[in-house]
């Protein structure tokens, strides 16, 4: 695999890889259940994140034949959530067209709470993994911890990140940071609905 800064030019096909990889993700279908209506969201909603979030976030790639397998999107110590202006210029009042405001007004406040612990440790050398994914067709290849091993982490050492954190919401998950190197250190769910959603936050010194 090869590994690079992802490209302006990149952002749709990102955006569209990460859609795929969480269609079935609890901390989405829990919010919006139709399977038509979750994807458009996710679409629309990743393709405004990428597009903000460029270039001050650091977004990584794997390539493979030149094709995009694996998407990492990493926050920097000093990176700052960009204004609602940004957010508004670059596509999110559209989710509204998909999803009614209510939805995304309580989806978008677990989410907050879901980062809290791990945006609380702060410090100027910590850096946060906003989101790791994985191509569907290559997950369970070894895709996702090579792009850790191989580009993740040398790339927050080699910016002089001494700390990377992350969170996730699947229980499947917590087995796979572990397994590479990860250390948990909060734990807590959400409810909505008649749902139940857990949050596991990770930390590892690097």
């Amino acid at each position: 695999m090869q590994y690079d800064k992802m490209l302006k030019e990149e952002i749709n096909d990102c955006a569209l890889l990460a859609a795929r990889a969480f269609e079935t993700y609890e901390y989405f279908s829990n919010y919006i259940p139709d399977d038509s209506t979750r994807s458009r969201f996710l679409k629309q909603m990743l393709q405004t994140e990428m597009s903000v979030k460029y270039p001050s976030a650091d977004i990584l790639v794997a390539k493979e034949n030149g094709k995009i397998i694996a998407v990492a999107m990493l926050c920097p110590p000093n990176y700052k959530k960009p204004s609602d202006l940004k957010y508004i210029l670059a596509g999110f009042l559209k989710l509204y067209r998909i999803v009614d405001k209510k939805t995304v007004s309580e989806w978008l406040e677990m989410e907050k709470k879901s980062g809290e612990p791990c945006h609380s440790i702060g410090g100027n050398y910590t850096w946060y993994l906003n989101s790791l994914t994985v191509d569907p067709n290559g997950q369970g290849t070894g895709i996702g911890s090579k792009m850790l091993q191989e580009c993740v982490i040398p790339h927050v050492k080699a910016n002089g990140g001494d700390l990377l954190t992350l969170f996730t919401n699947n229980k499947r998950n917590c087995a796979f940071y572990e397994k590479n190197g990860f250390t948990e250190f909060h734990q807590t769910s959400f409810q909505y609905r008649d749902t139940i959603l857990g949050s596991w936050s990770f930390k590892m010194e690097v």
